[in-house]
């Protein structure tokens, strides 16, 4: 799970951490968005706020200007979406397990499985 860090306000963790990045940057709303192509501070508030997700591309943007992955400085969606993957995957394998086959067929979901495995045995370390 992630290491998140909290407002001084409360306990809860942060869903993103772009405003800190473009505030130790010090950089306005408006130039980090003029940098990213927008005309007006918005979509970058809204980014902040995380009542938008930025498109793909922006959050890359994001990652090169700050130089610091998309998934630290949106950790909360990371995790999200890391939970709803690896659910998806873990009922994959079963569905896998579960899938009769003969000659080619069978083959194939066996080296599925074995990508399975070896990427949870990767993933532990």
């Amino acid at each position: 799970m992630a290491k998140f860090l909290t407002t001084e306000q409360s306990n809860e963790p942060l869903v993103n951490y772009l405003r800190i990045h473009r505030r130790k940057a010090g950089l306005s709303q408006y130039e980090l968005g003029k940098i990213l192509g927008y005309d007006s501070y918005g979509a970058v508030a809204r980014h902040e706020q995380f009542s938008a997700l930025p498109p793909f591309l922006v959050a890359l943007g994001y990652e090169i200007v700050f130089r610091v992955p998309v998934g630290d400085i949106f950790p909360g969606v990371r995790e999200t979406v890391e939970f709803a993957v690896e659910r998806s995957l873990a009922q994959f394998e079963a569905d896998l397990q579960n899938r009769p086959g003969t000659g080619s067929q069978a083959a194939a979901v066996a080296r599925k499985l074995e990508w399975l495995s070896q990427r949870r045995t990767t993933g532990d370390n």
